[in-house]
């Protein structure tokens, strides 16, 4: 349905991906005020693990190990559904990944908000607040695997270090291409763009919805999910 370049930045699909990227950083404000820490990349947890490692902090370092984890089970769980049933020829079971998601997002917020996390905002408690960065972890990687899988690893919506690097590439080849410009090449380099601008935007919105609502923020990405999925199951059936 998404792998097609010819139908992977049609205006249906790009506002799926622009609207998960706000998504993205919607969930990584929201995991940074919650527990202290960027929740939908892993990149971070290894230069912690080896901060921790060098003041031998071995639970410490085990326990952040462990983050990564998370995020890779979340991505195995949605490659079951979706990449698992492409594979097989088989129709993508979008709306699974995004029901799991969508639980796990309720069960934070209700949770949360009953004090189960502790104080929202306060200092990071590795005895409390590695639950939650598990669950965090977790969703994210559920995402971003499952709009990987569907745009056959082209789009990513939880962290921009790819996609902004791209943008950097795709420059250079407008630029050194201008007299014959690709547009597949323009539009795509520019879609990127908006990928970042929605992942910026979405920090901004969800800063000020924790912020006021502290742990019942956690329902604008549920909301979000749920219309996705929605929107996807319209897509399939056309």
């Amino acid at each position: 349905m998404f792998r097609d370049q010819d139908t992977l930045y049609e205006p249906r699909n790009l506002f799926i991906w622009f609207l998960l990227a706000f998504q993205g950083g919607v969930l990584n404000v929201g995991g940074y005020l919650s527990v202290h820490r960027f929740v939908s990349h892993v990149t971070g947890f290894a230069t912690l693990a080896g901060i921790y490692g060098a003041k031998q902090h071995l639970s410490e370092m085990f326990s952040t190990l462990l983050v990564p984890v998370f995020f890779v089970f979340g991505a195995m769980i949605s490659a079951w559904f979706v990449e698992r049933q492409r594979i097989r020829e088989k129709s993508p079971r979008y709306s699974v990944v995004f029901s799991i998601i969508i639980l796990n997002l309720i069960f934070i917020a209700m949770y949360g908000s009953a004090g189960f996390f502790g104080e929202f905002c306060e200092p990071f408690n590795f005895g409390r607040d590695m639950f939650l960065l598990f669950l965090l972890c977790f969703t994210c990687g559920l995402q971003n695997a499952v709009i990987s899988s569907a745009s056959g690893a082209v789009i990513r919506t939880t962290h921009l270090t790819g996609p902004t690097t791209d943008f950097g590439i795709g420059l250079i080849r407008i630029w050194t291409t201008r007299k014959n410009i690709n547009k597949q090449e323009l539009f795509a380099t520019w879609c990127r763009l908006g990928i970042f601008i929605s992942f910026v935007f979405g920090s901004l919105i969800g800063a000020a919805v924790f912020l006021q609502l502290q742990f019942n923020g956690f329902y604008l990405p549920v909301l979000l999910s749920l219309f996705v999925a929605i929107r996807l199951r319209v897509i399939k059936k056309m």
